[in-house]
């Protein structure tokens, strides 16, 4: 007999989105149902962060997973007021690892790579969770010295994002783009 989880029983009934698709109906919610999602949920979100380019392969990066309703409270504080941070169901963190990027890679590593590895793996968890069908926003505004007392961080890794995630409470407002030809260079 074959046992199918709850989770991959409802990925197997829902419709499979288009990479397109998922990236262009992805939208910032910042209301969130005070609901908490399952541990195998943040396990296949944190799984997909994991499986993010990194420097080397050496993902020096790290991620906390802030689930207690106080902590997250403190990190919205800490967040400039952004009080809709407590509701989420899950916060990542995710922090560059400088040492870690420059023992292969030298002062580049240590003031780029980590930090691209951290939001790259930042956006793969983004979009794992909008595919498995929550909502998040990501939050770069923080000061970054509070954030690392709350997370009791140890030296020399830098908290980079934040990935608030939960069950919306509002419709995400469609926001517009930018244009290609405002952007793209071709030489």
């Amino acid at each position: 007999m074959i046992i199918i989880s709850q989770l991959n029983w409802l990925c197997f009934l829902m419709p499979v989105m288009s990479f397109f698709d998922l990236i262009s109906l992805r939208h910032s919610v910042r209301a969130f149902k005070e609901q908490k999602i399952s541990d195998e949920v943040v396990e296949k979100i944190l799984t997909a962060a994991t499986k993010a380019s990194s420097a080397g392969n050496l993902q020096s990066y790290q991620i906390f997973v802030i689930t207690k309703k106080e902590d997250k409270k403190r990190l919205a504080v800490a967040a400039h007021e952004q009080n809709f941070i407590e509701n989420a169901s899950v916060v990542f963190v995710f922090c560059a690892d400088p040492v870690t990027s420059a023992g292969e890679y030298g002062k580049r590593g240590e003031d780029l790579y980590c930090i691209q590895d951290a939001t790259i793996a930042c956006t793969y968890a983004q979009l794992a969770a909008h595919s498995l069908g929550f909502s998040s926003i990501w939050v770069g505004s923080f000061i970054e010295e509070q954030v690392a007392r709350i997370l009791n961080l140890p030296s020399g890794i830098r908290a980079i994002a934040m990935l608030v995630v939960g069950i919306p409470a509002e419709k995400p407002q469609i926001t517009t783009r930018r244009p290609l030809s405002e952007i793209i260079h071709t030489l």
